[in-house]
């Protein structure tokens, strides 16, 4: 098998910043319920004392995604990624259910096993349902139907903080679900360090997904 060559961007700065942005929204999910936990035990905390003495902590770093300044709209083009072939190394897999745009059940070596797709974040469906997310569950369905046969193939880091297998997937038919998700607007690319083989094409997608008003990018403002 030939040696793997990331996709080279027409725009490397522009390709640049949404990588950055992508590392931050990973960042905020990650704290996500660090800051539930501090904002209960803050609102305990104040309670002992007379209100407006304490001064309001937060968190270093921490970005809110309003503040983020959204990308120019491009006037060139789209670049699309050429998405990559299955590797020859991927292990092969049978599709037991889809839960959402990014997680999923899957049969591997007869163990059920619960995937997180590595790359990208879609919109939380259920009770705390986001703008376009039950879009993103349907079209993951789509690529994935129960029992289809996908091929998946792990990076550096196997498994998230929650115990779920990180993987890049590949439907029957050749697709790359992860990157299809976000070529469609399905999904917002994020990185997941140290797994970044596919940034430079994940990040490509979102920037044509974008720029073309796709999925999210278009219904959810």
């Amino acid at each position: 098998m030939d040696e793997y060559v990331p996709f080279a961007l027409a725009d490397e700065e522009r390709s640049a910043q949404f990588i950055a942005a992508a590392r931050r929204r990973e960042r905020r999910r990650i704290w996500r319920n660090v800051r539930i936990a501090l904002g209960l035990g803050l609102v305990a905390f104040l309670a002992l004392f007379p209100l407006g003495v304490l001064p309001v902590p937060q968190l270093p770093g921490w970005v809110l995604a309003l503040g983020e300044p959204s990308a120019p709209a491009s006037t060139d083009a789209p670049v699309s990624p050429v998405a990559p072939d299955v590797p020859a190394d991927a292990l092969a897999a049978t599709v037991d259910y889809v839960h959402d745009g990014d997680t999923l059940f899957l049969f591997v070596d007869g163990a059920k096993v619960k995937v997180r797709l590595i790359g990208m974040d879609t919109p939380e469906i259920g009770d705390n349902a986001e703008c376009f997310g039950n879009e993103a569950t349907a079209y993951l369905r789509g690529l994935l139907p129960v029992g289809s046969k996908v091929s998946i193939m792990s990076d550096i880091e196997k498994r998230d903080q929650y115990d779920r297998s990180l993987f890049y997937l590949w439907a029957d038919d050749g697709t790359f679900v992860n990157l299809s998700l976000l070529e469609s607007g399905a999904g917002e690319f994020v990185v997941y360090e140290p797994n970044v083989r596919y940034s430079a094409e994940f990040a490509a997608a979102e920037l044509t997904a974008r720029d073309a008003g796709l999925g999210l990018w278009g219904a959810c403002g």
